[in-house]
């Protein structure tokens, strides 16, 4: 998917489970996009860093029988893991490429090219973009969805809360990626020649949910060597281990909603042929 010197979050077996959850929580609004952006039986779709197959699912789900999904990652055991997935779910419309972004070897046409949460981890989204457009059919769809980090925390705001949202994105920024690369997609389609449709959509676990710390601490378990290395906090100011169960006690006893992460979906269609109606 990307170079490993821009990718964070590792794919062993306990990230795989981490961003298996993680899918959970984003799938009520990556179908709303990927239904808005136009995602329809019979397609033909690329999903670019497919990891452990989830967008490659939802997409199948919307293409159908009549269509397929091809999901591209680089790494080898996210595909092994997402292999084993799609045999366990019987889905048949659902292949695997092992390739690098970059250096991708695909050149037939397709219907849609989709992403989610994985032009963060490119040099230059818009040129990934622009690059996997032309593979697109004449009038056929592109769309992203990516973080904007910046919305997460809790409602109301606690230092706590804040402090979190701060090492995530933080380590992000520290690793020379963008934390708000959902708020700026449309600059992005804009400078791959795209004209895109922008949304995004924000998901609310209510006080005494257990999803959101779960999620927090998930990925501050992942990035906590990066946060450890950069500066931006130690081991003992985290207490990881006990870091989704604080993070629990004070939402429920506080009352507190805990946003997630913005999830911003772009979408574009593809020049159609001259003289095309």
């Amino acid at each position: 998917m990307t170079t490993d010197e821009t990718y964070l979050l590792g794919s062993d077996d306990e990230e795989l489970r981490r961003l298996e959850h993680q899918a959970e929580i984003l799938a009520p609004a990556t179908r709303a996009v990927l239904r808005m952006a136009g995602i329809e039986p019979g397609m033909r779709v690329l999903d670019l860093g497919t990891g452990a197959g989830d967008v490659a699912f939802e997409v199948a789900s919307l293409v159908g029988p009549t269509g397929s999904v091809i999901g591209i990652d680089r790494s080898a055991d996210a595909l092994r893991w997402a292999a084993r997935r799609t045999e366990a779910r019987g889905c048949t419309n659902v292949s695997f490429i092992h390739d690098d972004l970059h250096h991708v070897r695909i050149t037939e046409q397709v219907d849609a090219v989709v992403g989610r949460l994985v032009l963060l981890y490119t040099p230059d989204p818009a040129e990934v973009l622009r690059r996997f457009a032309m593979l697109v059919r004449p009038g056929g769809v592109v769309a992203a969805l990516e973080y904007e980090m910046a919305a997460a925390g809790s409602l109301p705001a606690t230092e706590f809360g804040d402090r979190i949202r701060w090492w995530i994105s933080e380590a992000f920024r520290r690793s020379g990626l963008d934390p708000i690369l959902g708020a700026r997609l449309g600059a992005v389609f804009g400078a791959a020649g795209l004209s895109p449709t922008v949304v995004g959509l924000q998901s609310y676990r209510a006080p005494g949910d257990p999803e959101g710390p779960r999620m927090a601490a998930g990925i501050l378990r992942t990035l906590l060597p990066v946060i450890e290395r950069t500066g931006i906090a130690t081991a003992d100011e985290i207490g990881i281990d006990t870091l989704e169960q604080r993070l629990a006690q004070h939402l429920s006893e506080q009352g507190l909603i805990f946003k997630p992460p913005t999830l911003v979906g772009a979408w574009s269609r593809t020049a159609p042929l001259p003289g095309a109606v």
